[in-house]
This record gives structure tokens, C-alpha cells and sequence, in this order.
């Protein structure tokens, strides 16, 4: 579907608003552990709901911490298999072989970066020899995005000092390295990274922070993986003590800026809708003086505009002082005020990394910090906002996409409010937010209607969409409402392997005993290519197709359906 996509920019004036309510929660959710931490992760790895927690570590092993759904976590690290104890820096969660289980990327330090596949069970195999990837830089920062548009998530490292590392996933398990013919292999002291799309075509391009006093980078996309230095022309090379970075449309024109923070002044660059940007950093008020290290963009009060938090090495001093972490509240008027004193936000301890997400599924973003102090544990930070704001937070599942629809772009429509946003899997340092996308919508009570642009060029509008909603849409297929959706929990399916070669192995479970159960194999054109009845309660059983010698290699969709409920998977045919 083609559409149009305006732009309205709104001004409001300052509201009289209390201080952010936040609450720490670490010791009682039991993610409170001492150590160097670096940074945090966000994923659902079992698929359960409820998003968990991954913290990279450089003194001791990392942790798996599983969301239990009522406010605690259980580290499962040693079980699952990744409790990895070689120096970490950074880690990156994503679906890199499209089975529906999110995968591990992990960035080491001067030792061999590691992949690790997810089994489905709870454990996790790592497959970084058979992979062909080899990367033993510094990691500061780990990213995943799908630089050519072929469906499948590629993987970048930001090392320090040492070149840079791009690798291109082949569909079939392996990737190759294309640093140096994609443009990318800087060698500089690369720090925070994050792959976003800034000119709205609908290519990921890469942003570089640096340390050192070396200019930060901006690579623009062509849509094929080749990428151009245009950080000078854009007007975002900025030279100074470079340290995460993080992407999003604070002053809601529908275009993507950048926070970059630093040791001394943080950097706000406002994207001016043409390729170039505008340094706003002293009028906005967001140029905080400490030792910046994490930063998320978040709408914490769910006003409808992008607020943003700052985590600080508090133990390190600044021109003889020590500056806590901060929240800074959008005033919707291309400035902000620090809206946190007196509260858990304010943390003094040494911050790393930062993260958001909904652990309790409130509809409110609570905060993670990696925090790196001889005596300083990790901290959850939940919001307890009061106020009658209305949100929606949606996940997106890609079929001709990727399969975590990374780079997917999607913009909201309610009356006068116009929100963009688009998923990113790595950000601010050495961390990764949760890849649902969250909308705060102020007192409006309606949704126009939700703009979805996928990586693969299919482009689809939702009306009749719900407020304070949790929402999961299937590219191309459905947007169903998670609540309903886990009531049913009708069918699940896995292929092994996947990619498949002469035969189509699989393995569904119907769990309700009621109604006729298909499968289908539709072709990428969207041709049904076959269909066949299923047997009931197949948890126990596995379904084998020969493919017929006439199917060329290339992507096939599986469609499960049991009366009203149905379930699609991709699978890469490939002799």
C-alpha cells in the first residue's frame, strides 16, 4: 500500500508536572549484582511474554536473568550455557536465522567474539566456528540490522582502536565478511553505535561515536550495503570524548535525531529533514557536563513526546565535580528541564550501560543500568507515573522481513500528534532497548490510525487500533491484541532445520482438540504451492514434505490453521 507522510510539528507550552516517579527495585527483583558490568540487553528469549535481561561483564561471567512475570528474575545463565567469562563488552539479541527464537551476538574484548544460536529449550549452542566469523577487537558496541534488505539480520562490531568488523548473513548459518568493500572498516577509537535510517528511504545507516578527540562518523546506506562517509555534509561530525549514542524523533516531524553523550558536554544533533542536522544541544538544555556512558530515548510520562535518560560514571570527576545520572523531560518545545531530583533516577552509582522497557507490562517504561562501581549492583528502575496518559506498545513480527522486523519503521496518527519510531537492535553503549515500540499518547483517546514501513518495502495501514493495548502484528498477515492472543495460545510450530534442503521437517502443537488443522506452503510471490491436513495434538509427532525437485531455492512461508487460529513461518529452501 503507498501512503503519504506528513508532518506536523507541535509546540506546547510548559506544564506543571511532578517529579518523575520512579522506584528501585533491584535488591527485590534479584538483578542486583556487584561487578563490572558494561552493559544490558533486552530480549524474550523463551518466548514467554515477559521480556529478560542479558548483562555483559569484564571481570566475572555474564548473566541471563529470566523474567519470572511478577516483578523478580532468576539468573538461568549457567543452564542456558551463556555465562560467558572472557571479558565481554557488549552483547545483541536477534533473530539471525529466522526460526522465531532470539539469538545471542556477543562483542569480547581482544578475545574472538562469539555467536551463540538459540535451541528453543532454554539453552543456547554456540555456533561462532561453523559461523565463519571471526572478530577480535575491544568491543565497545554490537549491533544487529539488515544492511542489503535480503531478510537477514548482519552483524556489526564498533571495536576499540582496531578495524571495525561487518559481517553478511548467507541465510544458511554462515556470514562473510564485507568490512572493507561495504565502506565501514573505521579503525579509530569506536565507543557507541546504532544503525537508523535518517533520511526516511528505508535503508539503515550507521552513526560512529568516538573517543579521543576523533570526529564522529555518519555512514549513509544505499540500500545494497555500500555505505558513504557523509558525516561532514550532514553536519555531524562532532569532535570530542564520544560515548553511546541513540537515535529517535524527539520534536515529532516524523524525521530521526541523535543524543551522543561524552565525557564533558552531551550532543543533541536535530535532523533538519534534508540530510543535514542542527547542533541543539546548549538551546534544548540536555548538554549535561558528567562522564555520559548509557542513554535511552524513552516517553516515560506517556505525554507523546521523547523524553531521555542519561547515565553517568559518577566516580569519575569533572572539572572537580561528580554528576549523577538524570532524566530530562521533553517540553515538547525543542527544549527540556532535568526532571528527576530527589529520586531513584538521580543514581550516584558508576553507570554504564542503560536500557527501557515494560517489565510489569503497565503500559510505563522502567529503566536498567548496568552500573560498574567496586561496591555498586546492577538497578531496575520501575516507573509508578499517575497520571491518565494513554500509550500503546507494539511488537513486529516480519515474514518477508526479517523476523524481529529490525529497521521496520512505524508512524502513529492521533488527532493533532504524529509519532515515528523504527526498531533498533543495539544503542546508547554497549546495551539494547526492548525492540517493542512504545507510543505514549498524552490524554487522546483514539488512534487514527498506525503506518507500518518493513524492511522489505511492503508497506501496510492499521485503523481501529486500541489505546493502552498491547499489539503484535505479523507483516503482511495480521495485528493481533496480545492479551487475546495469549488467551487462545492456540498452536506453535518449529522447523528443523531451517534452512531447509530436500525435506521440510516440523513440529506443531495444537492445543486446542476442536476444528480442522491445514498447513499450507505459500511461495514469496503469495501463491499457495500446497496444502494437507494435520493430524491432532501433534506435540508428540514431526511432519516431514519431501520438496518437490520444480521448487527453486529462495523463501516459503509455512501457515499452520486450526478454525479461526492461524500461525505463519518463514523457511529459507536452500539445496
Amino acid at each position: 500500500m503507498k501512503w503519504t507522510l506528513y508532518s506536523t510539528l507541535l509546540f506546547l507550552s510548559p506544564m506543571l508536572y511532578s517529579q518523575t516517579a520512579y522506584i528501585d527495585k533491584s535488591s527485590e527483583a534479584g538483578i542486583n549484582n556487584v561487578g563490572f558490568n558494561r552493559g544490558v540487553a533486552v530480549v524474550d528469549y523463551n518466548n514467554d511474554g515477559w521480556e529478560d535481561l542479558y548483562f555483559t561483564r569484564i571481570d566475572k561471567s555474564n548473566i541471563l536473568y529470566r523474567n519470572n512475570g511478577d516483578g523478580t528474575f532468576s539468573d538461568i545463565s549457567e543452564e542456558a550455557g551463556i555465562d560467558v567469562e572472557l571479558d565481554s563488552g557488549a552483547a545483541v539479541w536477534g533473530d539471525l536465522d529466522n526460526d522465531g527464537w532470539a539469538d545471542l551476538v556477543l562483542g569480547n574484548r581482544d578475545v574472538p567474539s562469539q555467536i551463540f544460536r538459540n535451541n528453543g529449550d532454554g539453552t543456547f549452542t554456540d555456533i561462532t566456528e561453523i559461523s565463519g566469523v571471526s572478530n577480535s577487537g575491544k568491543v565497545q558496541s554490537v549491533l544487529l540490522a539488515d544492511v542489503n534488505n535480503d531478510s537477514w539480520l548482519d552483524i556489526y562490531w564498533a571495536n576499540l582502536g582496531t578495524e571495525n568488523a561487518l559481517y553478511l548473513n548467507q541465510g544458511d548459518g554462515t556470514f562473510v565478511d564485507v568490512t572493507i568493500p561495504s565502506g565501514t572498516s573505521d579503525t579509530q577509537l569506536n565507543m557507541g553505535a546504532v544503525f537508523f535510517d535518517y533520511v526516511n528511504v528505508g535503508d539503515l545507516d550507521l552513526y560512529l561515536s568516538h573517543d579521543g578527540d576523533q570526529a564522529n562518523i555518519l555512514y549513509q546506506n544505499d540500500g545494497k550495503g555500500q555505505f558513504t562517509d557523509v558525516s561532514e555534509a550532514a553536519g555531524v561530525n562532532y569532535v570530542g570524548q564520544g560515548m553511546g549514542v541513540d537515535a529517535a524523533d524527539f520534536n515529532n516531524d516524523g524525521y530521526l535525531d541523535l543524543y551522543i553523550t561524552n565525557l564533558y558536554e552531551n550532543t543533541l544533533y536535530l535532523n533538519n529533514q534534508n540530510g543535514t542536522f542542527t547542533d541543539l544541544s546548549t538551546s534544548a538544555q540536555v548538554d549535561d557536563l558528567g562522564m555520559g556512558w548509557g542513554t535511552s530515548w524513552m516517553d516515560f510520562d506517556n505525554d507523546g513526546w521523547m523524553d531521555l535518560y542519561v547515565s553517568n560514571e559518577t566516580y569519575f570527576p569533572v572539572f572537580g565535580n561528580f554528576y549523577d545520572n538524570l532524566m530530562y523531560r521533553n517540553l515538547g518545545n525543542l527544549t527540556f528541564e532535568a526532571s528527576s531530583s530527589n529520586s531513584p533516577l538521580n543514581s550516584s552509582a558508576g553507570g554504564y550501560g542503560t536500557a527501557c522497557l515494560d517489565v510489569d507490562r503497565d503500559g510505563k517504561l522502567d529503566i536498567i543500568i548496568a552500573n560498574s562501581g567496586p561496591t555498586d549492583g546492577n538497578q531496575l528502575l520501575m516507573n509508578q507515573s499517575t497520571n491518565e496518559h494513554h500509550w500503546v506498545d507494539l511488537g513486529l513480527e516480519g515474514t518477508l522481513s526479517n523476523r524481529d522486523a529490525i529497521g521496520a519503521r512505524v508512524c502513529l496518527f492521533s488527532q493533532d500528534l504524529q509519532l515515528c519510531d523504527q526498531v533498533m537492535a543495539g544503542t546508547g553503549y554497549a546495551s539494547q532497548n526492548s525492540l517493542q515500540l512504545h507510543f505514549g499518547l498524552g490524554e487522546r483517546t483514539i488512534i487514527d490510525s498506525l503506518v507500518v514501513a518493513w524492511p522489505s518495502g511492503q508497506q501496510e495501514v492499521y485503523t481501529g487500533v486500541s489505546i493502552d493495548t498491547y499489539y503484535h502484528i505479523i507483516e503482511a498477515t495480521s495485528i493481533t491484541n496480545t492479551v487475546k492472543e495469549e488467551q487462545l495460545s492456540a498452536i506453535s510450530v518449529k522447523i528443523f532445520p531451517n534452512p531447509v534442503q530436500e525435506t521440510l521437517t516440523f513440529a506443531a502443537d495444537l492445543q486446542h482438540t476442536a476444528g480442522s488443522s491445514t498447513y499450507r506452503i505459500w511461495d514469496s510471490l503469495g501463491r499457495i504451492i500446497f496444502t494437507s491436513e494435520l493430524p491432532q495434538q501433534l506435540s508428540t509427532q514431526q511432519i516431514q514434505l519431501a520438496i518437490p525437485s520444480t521448487w527453486l531455492n529462495g523463501i516459503y512461508f509455512l501457515e499452520i490453521r486450526q478454525g479461526d487460529n492461524s500461525l505463519l513461518q518463514k523457511f529459507l529452501l536452500n539445496r
